[in-house]
């Protein structure tokens, strides 16, 4: 009888550890889905490089948030969205604080498919 509660009590503390561990696992983006968003931004942009800062939800609202930087700039920008799985999908970015990122405007826009993100620099996430 006294094993069977020790068993009991060591089983529930082992269980709420596993739960604690896994409710404080921080989400990130996949290799994939960065180069996803670097070619969605030079669909529209000429860019040279592109450092990812961080990535993070707001607990509040459930949005995601990544911030990143563009050819060395100290302008910082970022996008929003609601589910991790759009940042694997092609979307239309526009960079902002519109002033800032301009002149890398492109005037004709560059089929998504025609992009080759292996001519542009990547700073990935740190996981």
């Amino acid at each position: 009888m006294w094993m069977k509660k020790i068993l009991a009590l060591l089983a529930i503390v082992v269980l709420f550890i596993g739960g604690c561990n896994m409710m404080n696992k921080k989400e990130t983006l996949t290799k994939e889905q960065q180069d996803n968003v670097v070619k969605n931004i030079a669909k529209n942009y000429d860019i040279k490089s592109v450092d990812f800062i961080s990535f993070s939800k707001d607990k509040n609202t459930g949005t995601y948030h990544l911030l990143f930087r563009i050819n060395d700039n100290s302008v910082q920008t970022g996008l929003s969205a609601n589910k991790i799985e759009e940042y694997g999908t092609s979307m239309d970015i526009g960079l902002s604080p519109v002033e800032d990122f301009e002149y890398l405007k492109r005037r004709n826009p560059v089929d998504y498919g025609n992009i080759d993100v292996s001519k542009i620099g990547i700073k990935y996430l740190k996981n």
